[in-house]
C-alpha cells in the first residue's frame, strides 16, 4: 500500500511539473501567432533540416531563449513553405531563430518582413549563412548576415 501511495505522489508531482512548463512555454509570445493566410511569408530553407521561429523583434524576445512552439517545425533543407506572420515588433521587424538537426543555432535580428515577402536562408556553417528578403515581384529588399554556431 505504501508503494502505491509513493508512486501516486510521484506521478502527481510529475504531472504538475510538466503542466507548469507547458503553460509557461505557451505564454511566450506564441499567442500573437493567430493569423490569416493573407498574413504570411514564404520561407525557403537552404541550410539544414531545422525548426524555425519568426518572432516579433522586441526587447523581451531579444533577452529570452524560450521561444515557444516553432513557427515552422521540422522544416526540411531545400523546402519552401508558407509561414504565418505574428504581429511585428519594433518598426515592423522580426527575429529569425533556427536550430538544425546537427545542433547548430542560427540567429539574426531586425528582419523587415511584410505579408507576401519571401525569406530565403542560405549558406553553410563554414562560408557563412545569409537571409535574403524578396518582395512579391522578386526584387531583393534586404540581405542579412546570420549568426551560426554549434550548441
Amino acid at each position: 500500500m505504501k508503494k502505491t501511495a509513493v508512486i501516486a505522489v510521484c506521478i502527481l508531482t510529475l504531472l504538475l511539473l510538466c503542466s507548469c512548463g507547458a503553460k509557461e512555454q505557451n505564454n511566450m509570445n506564441t499567442t500573437t501567432q493567430a493569423t490569416t493566410a493573407a498574413q504570411s511569408v514564404t520561407v525557403v530553407n537552404g541550410v539544414q533540416d531545422a525548426d524555425i521561429w519568426l518572432l516579433p523583434h522586441t526587447e523581451e524576445n531579444l533577452k529570452t531563449t524560450v521561444w515557444g512552439k516553432a513557427t515552422a517545425p521540422q522544416f526540411k533543407a531545400g523546402e519552401s513553405r508558407s509561414v504565418p506572420l505574428c504581429e511585428s515588433g519594433e518598426n515592423g521587424k522580426y527575429l529569425l531563430r533556427m536550430i538544425d538537426t546537427d545542433h547548430f543555432y542560427y540567429s539574426t535580428n531586425g528582419i523587415a518582413l511584410k505579408a507576401g515577402d519571401t525569406l530565403c536562408v542560405t549558406g553553410d556553417n563554414i562560408t557563412g549563412v545569409t537571409a535574403k528578403v524578396t518582395d512579391v515581384s522578386g526584387a531583393v529588399v534586404a540581405t542579412y548576415e546570420v549568426f551560426a554556431a554549434r550548441l
